[in-house]
């Protein structure tokens, strides 16, 4: 093969390599093979135009023309993923979870930068309060758009989970829920083989009745044949048949009853293990709204020298945060409790809407003088001074630090919740 022969063809292999997705380019082995397939179908060709002969620069062209163009070849290799929109089906549960992480990231990011703007200038706590929420929002909004235009690229180019090592497994086991077609269809089949299991468990039982009247229409048939007459043998034969038809219709009637009653103690056994219940919702929804809209209207407030204004402020911002989750609850009692990802997707934003509670206490912890403690010292101590070796600071200072923790503690049994949700729906659906 001449220099000019070998030049086009690493051209050509040379544009293949620039065309192919990126993907694949990280696989440098599995590219170096492509590549040689590639050339040697290219001289092959080229040996069929020119009839077996020495292949030509024209006939290397017309090769290279026939197999296609670079881009056509390299576009092949980008198919890989099931369509859905512009996220491909296989990427899309990454892709939630990869938003929810980076969310927490800005989120999580926001609130300590809120927190020590509250310990350095307590008395901007409300200017600080709204420049969270805005970072908050800005944050995930642009993190929303930047992800979703990358996993568009990833979907176009081709990627898989598996393209990215053990990054989509841990956000798994962080946000254990499914949205991709594939993972319902996994929770179809188990169903399916539950059910065809039950019909073929269904389908012995009637053939083994079968068989045992059989035996006895046999057996009458013999005994008819050998020893009594048609007429006796006609009427035995009617009471065996008339008995076997109760039986079996007994034997059915026994069977149905096991089925309800595995079905009830099922449902019962999915009620007992459900993390969410009706009660809880309702309870939720009606406190937190009664409460909260008391709090905020404040008919307390009009008693002179009780409360001081800054702390009639904080618990107008307090109960407004108590509403919302008693609207977060009332939407969960709204979309049902038996609706398992309904209800996963509410207690993530439920856990996560709950760190809002921790810079209001902060406030509180920054100026333990606006708290009436004479209310509830029956006028023993009339102010807490924020002084850390006064004895009222100290028990003020820990009962806040309990309500945090306490908070931390409500977002933690939220993920629990989450978890076990994802179980019960493998196990029960």
């Amino acid at each position: 093969m001449s220099y000019s022969e070998n030049e086009m063809i690493n051209n050509y292999l040379i544009q293949v390599r620039k065309k192919l997705p990126e993907w694949l380019k990280l696989k440098k082995v599995e590219v170096e093979k492509i590549l040689k397939d590639f050339e040697y179908e290219i001289l092959n060709e080229a040996k069929n135009i020119a009839n077996g002969q020495e292949p030509t620069d024209m006939d290397i062209q017309q090769a290279l023309i026939q197999i296609g163009s670079p881009e056509g070849i390299a576009k092949e290799y980008k198919r890989r993923g099931t369509p859905r929109l512009y996220i491909t089906e296989e990427l899309l549960d990454f892709y939630l979870r990869t938003m929810l992480f980076f969310f927490l990231i800005v989120i999580s990011i926001n609130i300590l930068v809120s927190i020590f703007q509250f310990i350095f200038q307590p008395l901007n706590w409300l200017e600080t309060l709204g420049g969270m929420f805005t970072g908050i929002w800005i944050g995930c909004l642009i993190t929303a758009i930047v992800i979703t235009v990358i996993f568009v690229y990833f979907s176009m180019e081709g990627f898989l989970p598996e393209d990215f090592g053990v990054i989509p497994s841990r956000l798994a086991l962080i946000f254990p829920f499914y949205i991709s077609e594939k993972g319902l269809q996994e929770t179809k089949e188990y169903t399916k083989i539950k059910l065809e299991e039950a019909r073929q468990r269904a389908k012995a039982t009637i053939t083994e009745a079968r068989s045992r009247i059989k035996e006895k229409l046999a057996e009458i048939k013999d005994l008819r044949q050998e020893k009594l007459a048609a007429a006796e043998l006609r009427r035995e034969q009617k009471l065996l048949e008339a008995k076997m038809r109760r039986e079996d219709r007994l034997e059915r009637l026994k069977q149905h009853k096991e089925e309800r009653k595995e079905a009830t103690r099922m449902k019962k056994e999915l009620r007992k293990k459900h993390p969410v219940s009706i009660g809880e919702l309702i309870f939720g929804a009606i406190a937190g709204l009664v409460f909260g809209l008391f709090i905020i209207i404040q008919p307390f407030a009009t008693i002179p020298g009780l409360f001081e204004p800054e702390f009639l402020d904080w618990l107008k911002i307090f109960g407004l945060l108590i509403v919302i989750s008693g609207l977060i609850n009332l939407i969960r009692l709204i979309i049902g409790v038996r609706n398992d990802s309904g209800q996963q997707a509410m207690l993530v934003i439920e856990a996560l809407y709950s760190i809002a509670y921790i810079p209001i206490f902060l406030v509180l912890l920054s100026a333990p003088q606006i708290f009436p403690i004479s209310l509830f010292s029956g006028g023993t101590i009339s102010i807490i001074p924020y002084d850390t070796n006064n004895l009222a600071y100290i028990i003020y200072f820990w009962v806040i630090i309990g309500f945090i923790i306490a908070t931390f503690g409500s977002m933690i049994g939220n993920f629990y919740k989450v978890s076990k949700l994802q179980k019960l729906k493998a196990d029960f659906y």
